[in-house]
């Protein structure tokens, strides 16, 4: 279900700044800001609004809201096909983003049928890896696709192929996933014990998730103008560009699947603070680069590195969130990884406008405080399981 619909998704995203001027606007500065708008706008309304699906999920089931969400996420695709004006594709994003609650009723689910099956806590964490593996996985190769679509064919086609990917997702929902009975929602317990108070706990986790996604989307805008610095020909740009996103998804959702694996049996708190600590590392080293080849060389080991990262703050999480509040619970954490990721982008824009290496050393400034906040609030606490 998350693959098809977060590859779906993916599919025309890339190519949103020459559908724009396709529909009228002719001005390249007009097209781009309008991109980034339409962009940016999904992802925002969806991370805000996570929580709120997440909360309906928990009271009437995840299969039904499930179903909603991606019934309506393939329809406004349908939108953006038929557009005729960049008011039209605006309407399909704004819809996009309010039901956009896949990530986090994907991560319910997983962690709940872990449950069901009988498994203790710890396992969650291998569900929820793959969970976060498929998302990576379908943000890499849902832009080559879509570019083989928009080349082949037209940029509405691959729009159509988005729909039917939601739908179709829809379908294995609607025909393979048994919901699970509601429970009796029971007064929330105390999920900390000493002198750290569960609303310390919560927040520096929602801090973590926040600026991990942050981190690891915020180099994507300014790519075309790195690989263009080390000289790479402008006609194969766009093709080195894809393939070091692909080849960068690939390793992150290895890393995702391992260090959820890994979780299992080792603290994720330990784990996430090796990931950050070789995070920095690996920006550095990015800021560092003087060619292309070495480039994408560290760009895999970032990966490597840092793809699993969000998946062990998602763990870290599982293990004290209340039975009756889970969907809540992962709709407010990936809603604020959702909302890092969204922004990043715009932010990273400015900070680049100094130099591109300052991104890097902004992300590395970034994990070493994130090291500094799991090991001060989410270390020692102690989790259900």
């Amino acid at each position: 279900m998350t693959f098809a619909a977060f590859l779906g998704l993916g599919f025309a995203l890339p190519f949103l700044p020459i559908f724009v001027q396709e529909l009228g606007v002719t001005d390249s500065a007009d097209a781009a800001q309008w991109a980034g708008f339409l962009i940016g706008v999904g992802p925002l309304l969806a991370g805000l609004l996570a929580p709120f699906w997440g909360g309906r999920a928990d009271r009437h089931g995840y299969k039904r809201v499930a179903l909603v969400a991606l019934s309506a996420l393939g329809l406004a695709q349908i939108v953006a096909a038929l557009a005729r004006t960049p008011e039209h594709v605006l309407v399909s994003r704004v819809l996009s983003g309010l039901f956009g609650g896949v990530g986090p009723l994907g991560l319910a689910m997983a962690a709940g049928s872990v449950r069901r099956a009988g498994s203790a806590s710890s396992g969650a964490s291998g569900a929820i890896g793959k969970i976060q593996a498929a998302q990576i996985l379908a943000a890499g190769f849902g832009p080559l696709l879509g570019g083989a679509l928009a080349s082949s064919l037209s940029i509405r086609a691959a729009f159509w192929a988005a729909s039917f990917a939601c739908l179709f997702a829809a379908f294995v929902v609607g025909a393979l996933y048994i919901d699970e009975p509601r429970a009796p929602r029971e007064p929330a317990r105390p999920a900390v014990s000493g002198s750290m108070a569960s609303g310390a706990f919560f927040g520096s986790l929602v801090f973590v998730v926040f600026f991990v996604n942050f981190a690891s989307r915020s180099f994507t805008p300014i790519l075309p103008a790195q690989l263009e610095s080390f000289g790479v020909a402008r006609a194969s740009l766009a093709w080195n560009t894809g393939l070091l996103i692909s080849v960068y998804s690939i390793a992150a959702a290895a890393s995702s699947f391992a260090f959820g694996k890994w979780a299992s049996s080792i603290d994720p708190v330990r784990l996430i603070s090796v990931s950050l600590g070789f995070s920095v590392v690996a920006a550095a080293a990015m800021a560092c680069a003087t060619t292309f080849q070495a480039f994408l060389g560290v760009a895999v080991l970032y990966g490597l590195i840092s793809g699993g990262s969000l998946t062990l703050g998602y763990t870290i999480g599982s293990r004290r969130f209340d039975e009756a509040t889970r969907g809540a619970s992962f709709g407010k954490l990936s809603g604020a990884a959702l909302v890092g990721g969204a922004v990043s982008p715009a932010l990273a824009a400015f900070v680049a406008r100094s130099s591109l290496a300052s991104v890097y050393w902004m992300n590395a400034i970034i994990y070493t405080v994130l090291i500094a906040v799991a090991l001060r609030f989410l270390r020692g606490a102690k989790v259900k399981g």
